[in-house]
């Protein structure tokens, strides 16, 4: 585990010596929102495969309880745990980063049925910006009773990429490597949006989830290098999980390996 607390460190100070040079950067601006990969591509992404899995707080699945809210999810995310986590597949054939922003595309979403107002609130398809400083978020676009939300895409969660790395946290499992838990936390946004639709009382920085991520192998598209934020951000995070520190080229773990 030596090496792999060396590689975050490495990461950290490669970080800070990138943001050093670029101190008038802005966080890349939101993006259209399109689909992530048409049937058959491998996009440009983190790892060649892979699996995330989020088990949702007790706050948020009893506030959702409380206000009769149904909670399903929309392939490829299925849930699992009997309906208190949810399982997703990742790697080149489902997620792609968006140049020059940054921003990953993750397919599949989430539906809240409302049975008793007959609404029906919907993310299908979401991005995630790792961002290189301050809080890195999920966005999504809802869609009410069909309907693409007026107010276009929002914030839904937030996270930390120095929490997602932290040593100890970040270590080879399930046949890849990762974090064993990133806190994702609801935005004000998307709070917002939720009480306004569903009747929901949900409150700024709501405990959503914990997510496990575990990417494995090297992606046929490597990542590139780009100037914005979003993009250092995502080098950081291939950095560490190929294993790599200065260019050193230390390989990924085999499957259920150590470092």
């Amino acid at each position: 585990m030596h090496v792999n607390r060396a590689i975050l460190a490495a990461a950290g100070t490669a970080l800070a010596v990138a943001l050093s040079a670029h101190p008038a950067m802005a966080a890349p601006p939101g993006s259209p929102g399109g689909g992530c990969l048409a049937p058959g591509e491998i996009g440009s992404y983190l790892s060649k495969e892979g699996s995330a899995k989020a088990t949702f707080s007790a706050e948020f699945l009893g506030e959702l309880r409380r206000a009769g809210v149904r909670f399903e999810t929309l392939a490829p995310i299925t849930l699992v745990d009997g309906g208190t986590a949810a399982w997703m597949p990742i790697g080149e054939r489902y997620d792609n980063i968006e140049t020059p922003s940054g921003r990953v595309c993750y397919p599949g979403g989430f539906r809240f049925v409302n049975d008793e107002t007959g609404v029906t609130y919907e993310i299908d398809t979401f991005w995630v910006l790792f961002a290189a400083v301050g809080e890195s978020k999920f966005f999504g676009t809802p869609a009410v009773n069909g309907q693409p939300r007026p107010g276009g895409e929002l914030s839904m969660v937030n996270f930390s990429v120095p929490q997602a790395l932290a040593p100890g946290n970040f270590v080879p499992h399930n046949g890849g490597v990762g974090p064993l838990k990133v806190i994702l936390s609801m935005d004000r946004g998307w709070t917002a949006d939720l009480n306004k639709e569903l009747g929901t009382a949900f409150r700024p920085g709501t405990h959503w989830a914990d997510l496990d991520i575990a990417w494995q192998g090297a992606p046929s598209r490597p990542v590139k290098s780009g100037g914005s934020l979003g993009m250092l951000g995502v080098k950081v995070m291939s950095d560490a999980i190929q294993g790599r520190s200065g260019g050193s080229g230390l390989p990924l773990p085999a499957p259920g390996g150590l470092f």
